[in-house]
């Protein structure tokens, strides 16, 4: 294998797939980046066998070939090399690198040792818009759970069917629904798609489109699901097992509701959480009529309150809650007021917009 490459465009191109050799691996393979030359193009490999990223990049190719570089060290020393044309060469089992008068020799593993990667896609593709995807991920990311125990809550629900697609995530403690409509050029999904995306993978996809103009198409498999870009495939293996039965938990509409600026509610938690303890995480809020006041009182530490007005026309409530679960959906909102249901001090409080349901359990103080 031998190639030249820019070496703007062939960082850029390790930047994106370097997610899944991050991850400490039992298989020095693993962490490495599969790299093939055919045809004036490069093709990028990365994966950890749950996620894998494939990349394409034109390069003048001199002899085709492929090998397994150990990702860490090829991304270093790219990085350090000047801008301009790079020179590579495989001979045997090292990986000359040169440029300019910098010549580096990078010893490599062998190619056939890689995952073998399916590439053929045996579904039919799904036209998704990359800014509602991305929306929906960051509405419902940090209410998936980390525990091992409830393996299916450690990741999002994902829903599709008619011309509708939705995403589910709870970690047991809090719920966040979102759904939004296909692309006007989406034909309607006729059998309804489900499946569960792994946490892990959902961080790493977000990174993709976060810079990524253009549609993306998402296709499902029976063991994985895959969403393609321009010029760069990602392939996630699904979570198997069964979902919890989530719209029986978000209750209808209370007339009990507090409308409340989400900037001053979300720096009035911010403060009291400086207070917070391992032991000691509640936060009370003690609602009035027009009035909320929150508080945080720590014993040997110290204490905290402020009052703000809000729109309240319910009866007088005091409720605690782990101030993070609000914080979290505060800050992924743009709203410049919010909406919390209350049902009583130990039911669960809703926020609910036209397209969005977030149900937090509230916590004794």
């Amino acid at each position: 294998m031998r190639f030249i490459v820019d070496q703007a465009l062939f960082i850029e191109k390790l930047n994106l797939v370097v997610g899944p050799t991050t991850t400490k691996q039992n298989f020095p393979v693993l962490n490495s980046v599969f790299i093939s030359s055919a045809q004036n193009k490069l093709k990028i490999i990365a994966t950890d066998l749950d996620v894998t990223i494939i990349t394409h990049l034109e390069a003048n190719i001199l002899k085709e070939g492929s090998a397994a570089i150990p990702m860490k060290r090829l991304i270093a020393i790219i990085k350090e090399m000047p801008a301009g044309e790079i020179n590579i060469e495989l001979t045997k089992n090292n990986l000359s690198i040169k440029c300019e008068k910098i010549e580096f020799k990078l010893a490599v593993l062998d190619a056939q040792e890689f995952p073998k990667i399916d590439e053929e896609k045996k579904a039919s593709l799904i036209k998704l818009n990359p800014e509602t995807l991305e929306e929906m991920l960051r509405a419902t990311v940090y209410c998936a759970g980390y525990e091992d125990t409830n393996y299916v809550l450690n990741g999002i629900l994902f829903e599709l069917e008619e011309s509708k697609i939705k995403m589910i995530a709870t970690d047991g403690k809090r719920l966040a629904v979102i759904k939004k409509p296909l692309p006007s050029a989406q034909p309607a999904i006729e059998e309804k798609i489900s499946f569960i995306m792994p946490s892990k993978a959902v961080n790493e996809l977000n990174k993709l489109i976060k810079d990524h103009e253009g549609d993306v198409f998402l296709f499902v498999e029976e063991n994985r699901v895959g969403f393609d870009f321009k010029g760069t495939q990602f392939i996630a293996r699904p979570i198997e097992g069964e979902f919890p039965a989530y719209a029986q938990y978000i209750p209808a509409e209370s007339k009990e509701k507090m409308v409340v600026s989400r900037e001053n509610l979300l720096a009035a938690l911010r403060r009291a959480d400086l207070l917070s303890t391992p032991d000691y995480q509640g936060v009370k809020m003690e609602i009035k009529k027009d009035a909320l006041s929150v508080s945080k009182t720590t014993p040997q530490l110290g204490e905290a309150k402020e009052t703000m007005d809000v729109k309240y026309s319910g009866g007088p409530l005091t409720i605690g809650f782990n101030p993070g679960y609000l914080m979290d959906v505060l800050r992924n909102l743009s709203d410049d007021e919010v909406g919390l249901e209350f049902f009583g001090p130990d039911k669960p409080a809703v926020l609910r917009k036209e397209d969005y349901v977030y149900l937090v359990l509230p916590m004794k103080i």
